[in-house]
């Protein structure tokens, strides 16, 4: 593929590919109909995940045979959907050029499918008056129907149907059980005089119960199911973290003032992506601002007055220019409003046509549409019409560069304005978004607007910023895990091409493989007589299955693998090799030896010698202990370099870290700005000073407890504090570390970081202001320990504290005595006995 999967998108295919690969067997012995449903919510890139389980199919891989010939055939509803899901495939797909990518038009007349491509067709296409479906004449050939029933017999389960949201259409009436079929239904279901039932199937859906309960009337079984967890969409920063909700009040108390505050949050928007994109050298993002206006009537196309409308955005960004803007209504010719020429765009060109700034539309915009760069939606419909905004805002919280953005909250959030919603239809809007529907988006974050401060950094705390970055922390949320050869390769590639740090790095990282693996050959040649009569054999030969999953060496005991060696199979095992290894190592192995498989006329030899040392379990592990240590090394070499970089591309250096397979501390990143929703008619949010990140007023505004409160009064009042910082509990940038709990290693996030003067230079303590009336105090406590345990000398201080009336009490885990009582303790109760022991 073009570009990295997401962890969870990773795991997904290999989820397909294990529910395949029984299904497969299914199909090939004759036995029933078998489908794989694909159940994942809107946004988590469904379309990827099948164009990189199909490149896997016709490549192979380490838990899949290649089958080059294999034919995709992928069944939507609507023409758009299918050019959507094309370009899609073609921009991601390094195995699926244009030409392998192939909509089926009414003039399709070909007896059987071509192997190795990926088909798209219709509902629409496939009526009983249309072309495609019409009888054999002067100008047909066959029918798609003889296609498709040819394409069947000839492939069985090298056959693959492709039904992209499968929850449309498949809802069987009384009337259609007797009477008729849907299109979708006669793939599933068969339908006589035209295709058989097709054995293979593959539902791609948010929301597939309907499809699944077709499939199981059919084939009398439950389909293999693979399921993608809405939770693991939003950490993996393809969905927007944040939609910030503005309705009525005093600073906006009329639809025209909120339209107008809707333009100038797009304005903004539209400058700090300006300053971003800039600053990484990056394409511009160029965002665009919707607005829904009210259905027609008799009397206009609108109810909403659209020359009003043109007229208050143009109040905030001078004239329009042509092509900034565009109508989706259904009335198909351009408009004109406050002499503004208006064109028809159709939705799913918007994202695209990047000129166009601002969108005029009523209900249009469900279907077809996906638009990460709309930033900002202004919605003069009325109350009733939530589900609805729901589901409009679904398509706008995918992020413009499918990441989060490092640092900047608000450019991790979109903004809604609804002028027409009182109270209640707000409630309703809030707690659909927050609730969460696999059709819409997953459950989702949701802010008061008007209460969100953005707090930015104070700009004369530079010195303690630069204390605090680089300090070890750790990402305890699940990810998917990468073997060290894989992650040498990335590092070393930042490390030279994208950031020019070390320009010997890349070289020196393929040249310790190469020379690794050719170490481990000469060790096998010696330790294993049958290795050389394994390079030499003409007819096959036996392995073991092997697989390589997230980086860890997995033996199927009992099981082997015969492999006649033909030069086919000698090429996929040498294919099979490079994945493996990844960044087309293999290839820069099959150089070094090129010239002597010339010499010695065995030009196969390098290529299956490969395959073999990687089949090796001691050669792996040598392998990955080698990139391990070149890893450590780099970071270590090139840190100086690596902390001058923007935050952006420090954090591709943590990216490294967090995929190893045993956990490695990161560098800890401050934000750019943190945004906070601040209620300040509560007396609960107090005013603080010396915070390192600051409001217009020079403060930090927040609702710290009793005890937090003491403790930031008593530490603000030394002499030697410069600042400090609330890590706030699960934003993407806090210092988190592991701690254990009945087994389930949890994330604990210490609530302070104070920066202070000490030896004429700074430190920075940790502060954990530590209740013991949670169930889980000592596992953090103890969770806390280890961590000082290995990072102490990065630190001042690393305490935990609890408020005895008014006295603070202290356990500096720091302290190598403090810290082995804290480990020893396995209640609350041994806790407190040790706070009671320290403080005395």
């Amino acid at each position: 593929m073009k570009l990295a999967l997401k962890d969870f998108q990773e795991d997904a295919v290999e989820q397909l590919i294990k529910k395949l690969n029984p299904a497969k067997r299914e199909v090939a012995e004759g036995g029933d109909q078998q489908a794989v449903i694909l159940a994942a919510p809107t946004g988590s890139g469904k379309t990827v995940i099948t164009a990189a389980l199909i490149e896997e199919i016709l490549t192979g891989s380490d838990r899949f045979d290649a089958e080059p010939d294999a034919v995709f055939l992928w069944l939507s509803d609507q023409p758009v959907l299918n050019e959507q899901s094309k370009k899609r495939i073609a921009s991601a797909s390094t195995k699926l050029g244009n030409s392998d990518l192939v909509i089926v038009d009414a003039d399709f007349d070909r007896e059987t499918f071509t192997g190795g491509k990926l088909y798209f067709i219709n509902t629409q296409k496939l009526g009983k008056d249309k072309l495609l479906t019409s009888g054999r004449s002067d100008k047909r050939t066959y029918t798609i129907w003889d296609t498709i029933t040819n394409t069947a017999k000839t492939k069985g389960d090298r056959f693959y149907l492709i039904i992209d949201e499968a929850h449309r259409g498949t809802k069987v009436s009384r009337n259609d059980e007797t009477n008729r079929l849907t299109v979708m239904q006669k793939f599933v279901k068969g339908s006589d005089g035209e295709i058989p039932p097709i054995d293979l199937i593959l539902g791609v859906s948010a929301t597939p119960q309907r499809f699944q309960q077709l499939v199981d009337a059919q084939a009398n079984r439950t389909p293999r199911r693979c399921e993608v967890n809405p939770l693991d969409v939003r950490a993996s920063g393809l969905l927007k973290d944040r939609i910030m909700v503005f309705y009525p009040n005093d600073d906006f108390p009329t639809d025209w003032t909120m339209l107008k505050a809707a333009v100038q949050q797009w304005r903004v928007m539209c400058e700090e992506w300006r300053t971003y994109t800039q600053a990484h050298s990056l394409s511009s993002v160029l965002p665009a601002l919707i607005i829904q206006v009210e259905d027609g009537s008799s009397e206009g196309l609108s109810k909403t007055d659209l020359d009003k409308v043109i007229a208050t955005v143009e109040e905030e960004t001078g004239p329009l220019h042509p092509g900034e803007i565009a109508h989706c209504f259904e009335h198909d010719a351009p408009i004109t409003a406050h002499g503004v020429l208006i064109p028809k765009m159709d939705p799913s060109r918007i994202q695209e046509e990047t000129g166009i700034r601002f969108v005029l539309f009523k209900m249009a915009l469900t279907t077809g549409w996906d638009c990460p760069r709309a930033e900002v939606m202004m919605s003069f419909r009325r109350a009733q019409d939530d589900t609805l905004i729901a589901q409009l805002i679904g398509r706008m919280v995918r992020t413009p560069l499918a990441r989060r953005i490092e640092g900047s909250e608000s450019l991790n959030s979109v903004s809604l304005y609804l002028p027409h919603y009182d109270k209640e239809g707000l409630t309703r809007v809030v707690n659909h978004l927050k609730q969460g529907d696999p059709m819409e988006l997953p459950p989702t974050d949701v802010e008061d607007g008007a209460k969100l401060v953005t707090f930015k950094r104070d700009k004369d705390m530079d010195e303690a910023f630069e204390a605090l970055t680089d300090l070890p922390c750790y990402r305890v949320e699940r990810v998917r895990k990468v073997s060290n050869t894989r992650r040498l390769m990335r590092l070393s590639r930042l490390l030279t091409t994208m950031h020019q740090v070390d320009m010997s790095a890349w070289d020196g990282a393929k040249k310790l493989v190469i020379d690794t693996l050719n170490s481990e050959i000469e060790r096998l040649k010696q330790d294993d007589a049958g290795f050389d009569a394994k390079l030499k054999a003409s007819g096959e030969i036996t392995l073991n299955a092997v697989a390589v999953e997230q980086g860890t060496w997995k033996e199927i005991h009992g099981q082997t693998i015969t492999v006649p060696l033909d030069d086919k199979n000698i090429e996929d095992l040498f294919n099979r090799a490079g994945q493996r290894l990844g960044e087309g190592l293999h290839l820069d192995f099959w150089q070094t030896h090129y010239d002597a498989d010339v010499a010695d006329d065995m030009p196969s030899r390098s290529r299956l010698t490969l395959f073999l040392v990687l089949q090796d379990e001691k050669a792996w592990k040598t392998l990955e202990k080698a990139c391990g240590d070149r890893i450590h090394a780099l970071l270590k070499a090139n840190k100086a370099g690596i902390k001058k970089l923007t935050t952006a591309e420090q954090g591709e250096y943590n990216k490294v870290q967090e995929v190893a397979k045993d956990p490695e501390a990161l560098a800890f990143l401050p934000p750019t700005e943190i945004m906070l929703a601040v209620d300040r008619n509560d007396p609960a949010y107090r005013a603080y000073a010396h915070h390192l990140y600051i409001d217009a007023t020079g403060h930090f505004v927040a609702p710290l407890n009793s005890w937090e409160h003491a403790v930031v009064q008593a530490e603000v009042a030394r002499g030697d504090v410069i600042g400090w910082l609330r890590n706030i509990e699960r934003k993407p940038w806090a210092l988190a570390l592991p701690y254990d709990l009945g087994g389930e290693v949890r994330p604990m996030y210490p609530d302070f970081l104070f920066v202070r003067r000490e030896g004429g230079g700074l430190v920075v303590d940790i502060l954990e202001p530590h209740s013991p009336a949670l169930a889980d105090s000592y596992a953090k406590a103890k969770g806390l320990a280890q961590f000082a345990a290995k990072h102490a000398m990065q630190f001042g201080r690393i305490a935990l504290i609890r408020l005895d009336g008014n006295e603070i009490k202290r356990l500096d885990l720091a302290e190598p005595d403090n810290r082995a009582k804290v480990l020893a303790v396995g209640s609350n109760a041994g806790l407190a006995l040790v706070f009671g022991v320290v403080n005395t």
